[in-house]
């Protein structure tokens, strides 16, 4: 499935911000980091996860980010399927839409996919603290070898 419509999906299904945010940044990773829609999209993301944990300053400033991404950002966004215009004018609206504004062509596919697109075990209060029950001991470690090869360096 392409990122951008299991993204979709568990946006509109699932309301998963969190796993919105993790799909789009592999294909992000994996692509150099050059696909600004996927970047834009990755912080609408957190904005609604923000939101939903009553953290206003932080889906304010998220938005703020956001804003100055969606012009760079905006071919990537209208090649994926997305209706930039409209994309664009929900971000005025507070709080914001739940549902992604979609060409018509990609919304079929999503509302095709959605009778078949599986349904989250987790329970609300388990979206919403998502972020505290993810496994960062790949992230831990990383950042302990990175410091290790620093003490080398200096010496």
């Amino acid at each position: 499935m392409a990122p951008f419509i299991h993204y979709t999906l568990l946006f509109e299904c699932h309301a998963d911000y969190f796993e919105c945010h993790e799909v789009l940044e592999e294909a992000w990773q994996e692509g150099g980091r050059q696909h600004h829609g996927y970047a834009a999209l990755i912080q609408y993301a957190v904005i609604h996860y923000h939101l939903r944990r009553d953290n206003l300053i932080g889906a304010k400033k998220s938005l703020r980010l956001l804003r100055q991404k969606v012009d760079v950002a905006s071919p990537y966004l209208n090649k994926l399927g997305l209706d930039v215009e409209a994309f664009i004018s929900q971000l005025d609206e507070w709080p914001l839409i739940t549902t992604l504004p979609l060409q018509q062509e990609v919304r079929k596919t999503v509302e095709a996919l959605k009778p078949s697109f599986p349904t989250t075990e987790l329970s609300f209060e388990e979206l919403v603290h998502k972020h505290l029950h993810r496994d960062r001991s790949d992230v831990i470690t990383e950042r302990e070898l990175a410091l290790l090869e620093r003490q080398r360096a200096r010496g």
